[in-house]
């Protein structure tokens, strides 16, 4: 049940003041604390993936062995507040890294393990970074290539270590004489760059009990607790992967079984051989297992929940899931400047507001929407979703004050298009950036993608505005079938005037093989719109062919 209130006519809900918000705990404490309370439970486990071994740490080890770097790193030069890189896959050590780098009072900087030479270099530089945590290759990259060709670009870069021989050279330093430092739940945890859907990346600096906090709040809304094996399939350098996942289950005693990189039959060899009682990543991840053959076969009956974000869940794929795996299935809200999840549904919810909504703050969150005036809007209208919890992020690294998405109430404004009912289940319709206004009328992505989902030939729909002479913008629909033979533009644009208003019916319809994404698996609508205009020939003018029956 959510703790707070809803306001009685408008899109307000109101934490209650009541309500145990903040946790004043930093994040390696709360990792001793956890090895204290359940000692001998597995803390981490890989297993079925070939690229990290099998590991199993138990909360005990986990404390002892991050301890132990935490004071070679000390001792190796680094001093409190430090901004240290971590550059790599889903590997057990970066889970080590972030309790070491925290216990020794180092700020960690979360890197995409993708990045080229260019971001690489930005990233680094708005940071400040000392020293990188690196993988020793990603596909055919050598990291360690690219970080020399970056080093003297960036002034800051003293210290390079392998994830492999440079972690274990730091744990050979059998150094007790550097005491960990006092460090303060409201410092610097972790910065974790944006995922970059709107261009050039900003720099969230999250604190510790902005992490501990929502972290806990989050696993506790979904049931979990000693006993259950949580698996997901976020990346660690995402906020959902070491915001999220990894202190999540330490918060309350669970095991978390994190995803070397996503594999079908992989996931779900961990969930069978496992027993995993929940699971946590995108829709994506779902489709691909239920396609995977033999999966009828798989026992699956641990698992009772599962947890989708960073898109919606369509109500048709919803209900498949849920009679397939066994497990309720759970939508949640959040994003990097709030610490991960800020709302989430539960599994009493029904299987509509479970699809279509993102449920309702989590405690300690006040949630609100607002219009251009940033007056709160009725119940059922659309506006900007703002937020004021524990999870706020201190502020972008990079961005000046006066640029930072705050007012003086402490209100963080999300950038995101919502609405709120009565009931405060919040509903994510957008980005403020990816509204589509087409002569004057404002229109919602996320409502016209809903629609298209609908259609038994559609597997994803990415729905965006294109440049148009006479009315500003014009509507295109990305499309990914599950057809061999997706239906013909005309017969679509058909089926869509019998289920919207002629002014939403998309004007451009495109199918594809895939969209491009954020690691998190959310669509890169800056991108999508780039290779739209140039494939419609838009850049130059407007092309006629694909002219729809709402314009004819």
């Amino acid at each position: 049940m959510s703790i707070g209130y809803p306001d009685t006519n408008l899109s307000l809900w109101r934490a209650d003041d009541g309500v145990t918000k903040t946790l004043n705990t930093c994040l390696g404490d709360a990792l001793s604390h956890a090895a204290k309370q359940w000692p001998d439970t597995e803390a981490v486990v890989y297993s079925s993936q070939p690229e990290t071994g099998n590991v199993r740490w138990t909360y005990r080890e986990l404390d002892t062995l991050s301890g132990r770097l935490a004071r070679a790193m000390l001792a190796r030069g680094y001093a409190q507040g430090d901004r240290v890189a971590v550059w790599a896959p889903n590997h057990p050590q970066w889970i080590l890294l972030e309790y070491a780098l925290a216990r020794a009072g180092l700020i960690i900087v979360a890197l995409n393990p993708l990045y080229k030479q260019r971001e690489l270099a930005f990233a680094l530089n708005a940071s400040q970074v000392k020293g990188v945590f690196h993988a020793d290759q990603v596909g055919d990259v050598f990291l360690r290539d690219l970080i020399d060709q970056v080093r003297t670009a960036v002034p800051t870069l003293r210290y390079t270590h392998s994830l492999s021989a440079g972690i274990d050279a730091l744990l050979e330093i059998d150094d007790y004489s550097h005491e960990l430092p006092l460090v303060r739940p409201e410092d610097v945890l972790m910065i974790q760059y944006t995922s970059g859907t709107t261009g050039q990346p900003k720099a969230p600096q999250i604190s510790h009990s902005a992490v501990t906090s929502m972290a806990k709040h989050a696993y506790q809304r979904w049931g979990f607790g000693p006993g259950d094996r949580v698996c997901h399939g976020f990346p660690l350098f995402h906020v959902g992967g070491s915001g999220n996942s990894t202190p999540g289950a330490m918060m309350v005693g669970a095991t978390t079984l994190p995803l070397y990189i996503f594999k079908a039959h992989r996931t779900l060899d961990i969930l069978e051989q496992e027993r995993c009682t929940g699971f946590i990543g995108v829709p994506t991840m779902l489709q691909a297992m239920l396609n995977e053959p033999g999966f009828s076969k798989r026992d699956l009956s641990a698992l009772k929940v599962i947890i989708m974000g960073g898109a919606p869940v369509p109500l048709k794929l919803l209900r498949e899931c849920e009679s397939a795996f066994g497990a309720r299935i759970l939508n949640g809200y959040g994003q990097t400047e709030s610490s991960g999840v800020i709302s989430t549904t539960v599994t009493d919810d029904s299987p509509v507001r479970r699809s279509e909504t993102s449920g309702r703050a989590l405690p300690g969150v006040s949630l609100k929407v607002v219009d251009e005036q940033r007056c709160i809007v009725p119940h059922g209208t659309m506006g900007e979703l703002c937020y004021r919890g524990p999870g706020r992020m201190l502020g972008y690294r990079n961005i000046a004050e006066e640029q930072q998405p705050f007012d003086a109430d402490g209100w963080l404004f999300t950038g995101d298009l919502a609405t709120m009912d009565a009931e405060g289940f919040i509903r994510i319709v957008g980005r403020t950036r990816e509204m589509i206004i087409r002569g004057g009328e404002n229109l919602s992505p996320a409502e016209i993608e809903d629609y298209l989902l609908e259609h038994s030939a559609i597997d994803q729909a990415a729905v965006i505005g294109l440049p148009s002479v006479k009315y500003g913008e014009e509507v295109c629909a990305v499309l990914i079938s599950n057809k061999p033979e997706p239906p013909s533009v005309d017969a679509l644009i058909d089926w869509c005037h019998w289920r919207m208003s002629r002014w939403k019916v998309p004007r451009y319809i495109v199918f594809v093989d895939d969209f491009p994404t954020t690691p998190s698996g959310k669509v890169r609508k800056f991108l999508l719109k780039e290779q739209m205009i140039q494939h419609l020939g838009l850049a130059t003018e407007q092309p006629q062919e694909q002219q729809s029956q709402a314009e004819r």
